[in-house]
């Protein structure tokens, strides 16, 4: 796999997953989300704005499970989705289905990390009542989606629970000639 977005700086450190790959999966998201949000729109790709609109209008969606998600996928992020698929610390296995981790080391470090107190104490209370799921964040993220962008641990959190988490149990698939 070549790696695109290794020169952009690198923002979450935690323990676990190979951080090269870590990295790639967060800026794949996210330019992922910018491109397909910002069809429509005049904002400038790379720009701060470009990025805010992919977050504000994937938030709900991704979390709630109704995103387009065939249609925002790149390649490059399927090609990361392989690589993440592999790493069996941050998945487990319910009926056939993926779920994200959230009791795993690199998870438990992402959502220890968010700078929002408060957000942080939430999500929390919810995994440890192992009540905890992308549905039940997914108003609570929409709300927070500022600190989504302002956050590279939450922004981590949202892409492992919100994207490649339904990408992986949806086996979306592209063709170079699809794309």
């Amino acid at each position: 796999m070549t790696y695109k977005y290794q020169d952009k700086p690198q923002k979450v450190d935690c323990p676990g997953p190979d951080k090269f790959l870590m990295h790639e999966a967060l800026y794949s998201f996210q330019e992922d989300i910018g491109v397909h949000y910002n069809k429509y729109t005049d904002y400038k790709k790379g720009s701060s704005l470009f990025y805010m609109e992919g977050y504000s209008q994937f938030v709900y969606f991704g979390f709630s499970g109704t995103a387009p998600f065939s249609e925002i996928v790149s390649a490059h992020s399927l090609e990361i989705l392989e690589r993440l698929r592999k790493e069996t610390d941050l998945w487990t296995s319910k009926q056939g289905m993926l779920s994200l981790n959230y009791n795993g080391e690199y998870v438990s470090c992402l959502i220890n990390s968010i700078q929002d107190e408060a957000l942080r104490n939430k999500i929390n209370s919810l995994k440890e009542v192992n009540y905890l799921t992308p549905q039940i964040i997914a108003e609570t993220m929409r709300i927070n989606v500022i600190r989504v962008v302002q956050d590279p641990y939450l922004a981590m959190y949202m892409a492992l629970d919100a994207y490649y988490q339904p990408l992986i149990n949806r086996n979306i698939s592209k063709t170079e000639e699809s794309l």
